[in-house]
């Protein structure tokens, strides 16, 4: 591994500590600085659209990943937040055209599934959406993120038993996911000895 690399390394750690603490401002500042002198490596591109997504500033995220993905048309990930800022942007048809693109590149990248159910999901195509992420549901069955989306999509279509179900094979995996405790909480007429209230 030659000098550049190693330093690349370091600054990647350094950012993804940045990241993981939500210090996006000072994430974005250092992230520019580091692109400056290391513009080749599109794993940057990424990181510095992801800190702008997380700050609201979608315009500037879309611009970045856009960029990422001229360097490299084959990055799912770039190409995946890229369609999740499409989608935050009111950009439906092109995030939806990407995400396909993300599952015909890529049939085993379930991150497109479960954002692609969101969009549709979100426009209230809740068939599509339950859908999708029974095909990420497929992938891993193990992500409590899938069985609380589906939770949520059969709540979109009345089905308040599969709704509850599903919430509660999320909170199976993950005991601490408490948009699914809201969830059940919300479709549920408690008595005094409910389970769910008890617990």
């Amino acid at each position: 591994m030659n000098l550049p690399d190693k330093k690349i390394e370091k600054h990647l750690k350094s950012l993804s500590n940045l990241f993981n603490t939500s210090q996006y401002d000072l994430l974005i500042s250092k992230c520019k600085k580091i692109i400056k002198e290391f513009p080749e490596y599109v794993v940057l591109y990424n990181i510095l659209g992801s800190a702008y997504q997380n700050i609201g500033k979608a315009g500037y995220a879309k611009e970045i990943f856009k960029k990422g993905i001229k360097m490299d048309p084959n990055n799912i990930s770039i190409m995946n937040n890229l369609a999740n800022t499409l989608k935050q942007m009111g950009e439906a048809d092109n995030a939806e055209n990407l995400y396909q693109k993300i599952i015909d590149k890529n049939p085993n990248y379930i991150n497109a599934y479960i954002n692609y159910g969101n969009l549709k999901r979100d426009s209230n195509n809740f068939k599509a959406a339950i859908e999708l992420y029974n095909k990420a549901l497929k992938l891993n069955d193990k992500l409590p993120v899938i069985y609380y989306s589906l939770s949520l999509a059969y709540q979109g279509i009345g089905d308040f038993n599969l709704a509850i179900d599903f919430a509660n094979k999320t909170l199976a995996i993950e005991p601490k996911f408490t948009q699914a405790d809201m969830m059940i909480s919300q479709i549920t007429k408690y008595t005094e000895k409910n389970k769910h209230l008890i617990k």
